[in-house]
């Protein structure tokens, strides 16, 4: 049964894909990362330098999602995918902002996301 309340927390939050030529950037401790991921509770951050990070370091920094939208992200690090972190945020994105960037990648890059509607089904 914990199976299946895992599952069912884990997709709680949508989430939204990037493109490789749309991802967005967070600013942590002063570097610029990419993020390939977004949701409300979590963020997928590209980091080649995985050496001085382990699980449930807390992090905190500035995404920034276009132009004049930045958003304050706060989380730890639940888990490492190849060069990407997985952070569990307690300070980020809201519904509206993922409404907007939903909006914004359907419109942008139409071929992208039919694409990972159709994987997705």
């Amino acid at each position: 049964m914990d199976d299946i309340d895992d599952y069912v927390q884990k997709r709680k939050y949508y989430r939204l894909k990037y493109p490789r030529r749309a991802m967005p950037i967070v600013r942590i401790d002063g570097e610029l990362f990419h993020v390939s991921e977004i949701s409300e509770k979590g963020i997928r951050v590209v980091m080649n330098n995985l050496t001085t990070l382990y699980r449930g370091l807390s992090l905190k920094g500035t995404l920034s999602l276009g132009v004049e939208t930045t958003i304050k992200v706060k989380g730890t690090i639940l888990r490492f995918d190849n060069n990407e972190v997985i952070l569990q945020l307690t300070q980020g994105p809201s519904f509206k902002d993922m409404v907007e960037q939903q909006r914004h990648i359907r419109n942008r890059y139409p071929v992208y996301f039919a694409r990972l509607r159709t994987s997705a089904a």
